[in-house]
């Protein structure tokens, strides 16, 4: 199974235009998700299925990790999706439209069925699962648990909001309880928990201030729309200098306080307790993950 630590971007790309899909290996994020859904029209689709076959197959590996988001199962296009471009090039699949844990499931069991019969190791795929619905949010622990493929749970926020008759409020406010939400079920189930993009391309500021929240809410990485967003957003989220200054004077801090048989100590200023050391040690893992996905310039399935 594919060992997936690294996903700040997302980048989605639609699968029907084959120089789009050569132009996206130039953008440096950190995965592409070659799109057969909703950016795909219904009469393009058995189109896209064999250009992306092809330009999958035509490399032994490439310089970014790669997904594929197929159709869901209710749209009947599902397996077509799978036959029709599945292969050892791929990490695995993003599943849209997700409303229960029996959806994963069943996806479950056609990429078992798939990996078979091209002669994959079972488990070979990943899953990446998009939260578009109330009823998704409600059960994004549940589906998060649904099978050992799944790898992080994504949400993607327009169709979430077609649904709750909702509306774009001042700093999100009206996403803010699915966001939480959905972050909490990806962390619970230990996975990783990529946030809806941000759809003003051009607004950089407001970019960075969006993915600041979705980090603070505890979002590992973003969904990305434009190759203009992938610095801002990778910037985000990765640990800045600072934190790492601090992370390692609090780690160095708890060897401080056991020479000298103490729980809690004080480090620049603050109250330094084991939850704040176990924090610490999760970033300073989680930059070492970072530099070492960055200093790799080929990925391939492990």
């Amino acid at each position: 199974m594919y060992n997936i630590s690294v996903i700040r971007t997302l980048l989605f790309v639609p699968s029907h235009i084959e120089k789009m899909l050569h132009k996206s290996l130039c953008f440096d994020a950190d995965c592409i998700a070659f799109c057969l859904e909703d950016a795909v029209p219904n009469d393009k689709k058995d189109e896209a299925r064999v250009i992306l076959k092809e330009f999958l197959t035509s490399k032994k590996s490439f310089n970014k990790k790669v997904f594929v988001r197929i159709n869901s199962i209710e749209t009947g296009y599902t397996l077509l999706d799978l036959m029709g471009v599945a292969c050892e090039q791929i990490s695995g699949f993003v599943y849209p439209m997700a409303r229960n844990a029996d959806d994963v499931k069943n996806f479950d069991a056609q990429l078992s069925l798939v990996e078979s019969q091209i002669g994959l190791p079972k488990d070979y795929f990943s899953i990446i699962v998009l939260i578009e619905t109330p009823g998704a949010v409600l059960n994004a622990f549940d589906i998060a648990n649904a099978s050992k493929r799944v790898i992080a749970l994504m949400f993607g926020c327009e169709d979430y909001m077609a649904e709750m008759d909702s509306r774009y409020s001042e700093n999100e406010m009206s996403l803010f309880v699915p966001r939480s939400m959905m972050a909490i079920a990806a962390k619970a189930a230990g996975i990783q928990a990529i946030d809806t993009p941000y759809v003003n391309i051009d607004d950089i500021s407001g970019l960075e201030r969006f993915a600041g929240i979705g980090r603070d809410l505890g979002f590992t990485g973003m969904l990305v729309l434009s190759p203009k967003q992938i610095e801002a957003i990778k910037r985000s989220y990765t640990p800045t200098d600072e934190e790492i200054a601090f992370a390692k004077a609090v780690v160095e801090g708890e060897r401080y306080a056991h020479q000298i048989g103490r729980g809690i100590i004080i480090v620049e200023d603050k109250f330094i307790s084991p939850p704040t050391v176990k924090q610490a040690k999760r970033l300073l893992k989680r930059y070492d993950d970072i530099i070492d996905f960055e200093s790799k310039k080929v990925y391939k399935n492990e």
